[in-house]
């Protein structure tokens, strides 16, 4: 019950923040993304801003501000690979249709 409470008390906040007219959708995403999401690279009690990516393709982030930058410090496989690999987005895609995730506690 406690949990539960909880959980509607965050979802009635997200659905504020969407449904508040006086700011734009970009904001209102910036807000939640603030309140609801720990980036690991940054402080909890004094966080950097973040950067809004709109895309990524080879090595490069698009932000939605209109800047490009090189990924350096992206993961291994975006590292390697690139973004938007069409052989691994095809796999990727063929995929997520039989099964997207399974937990490593134990199963393969």
């Amino acid at each position: 019950p406690l949990r539960k409470r909880r959980l509607e008390r965050s979802f009635s906040s997200v659905d504020a923040v969407i449904r508040d007219s006086t700011v734009s959708e970009l904001e209102a995403y910036c807000k939640l993304d603030r309140k609801y999401v720990m980036h690991p690279y940054t402080s909890m009690t004094n966080p950097l801003s973040t950067h809004l990516v709109k895309e990524a393709k080879g090595i490069y982030l698009y932000f939605e501000d209109g800047r490009k930058v090189i990924d350096g410090m992206s993961s291994w496989w975006a590292t390697v690979h690139g973004y938007c690999h069409p052989v691994l987005d095809k796999a990727l895609k063929e995929q997520v249709d039989k099964m997207s995730h399974v937990m490593f506690g134990g199963l393969s």
